[in-house]
């Protein structure tokens, strides 16, 4: 008797296995892409808090407007050139998230066929 219980818990606990495995992947991607996010806009934040303590040291600095102006227009270039960078960073980002994603899709749609 003890056998058979034990058989069935074992045979329930393979199911629940089986069948929470696509959510569990989900659960992955998911927490993997918030990550990537979060350090994604760290990162932007990182280049914003930057070029704000540079334009701040040149209004500091600077004596005369005409040389603060061409300074701040540096450190704009500067941050632009970063955020372009950030933006393909980003697009990157989303291609790959949107591609694990119709991965997970295809997966579980597999492995809801296999069950029926």
């Amino acid at each position: 008797m003890a056998t058979k219980q034990q058989q069935d818990s074992y045979t329930y606990l393979d199911f629940a296995k089986r069948a929470f495995a696509p959510t569990a992947r989900f659960n992955e991607l998911v927490v993997r892409n918030i990550e990537q996010t979060t350090r994604f806009h760290y990162e932007v934040a990182g280049d914003l808090i930057q070029a704000t303590i540079e334009q701040l040291n040149a209004a500091a600095s600077t004596r005369d407007f005409g040389t603060l102006a061409s300074r701040h227009a540096e450190i704009m270039n500067r941050l632009t050139d970063k955020a372009s960078k950030r933006s393909h960073e980003l697009v990157k980002l989303a291609t790959e998230t949107q591609a694990q994603f119709a991965n997970w899709v295809e997966e579980a749609t597999q492995v809801a066929r296999k069950a029926a």
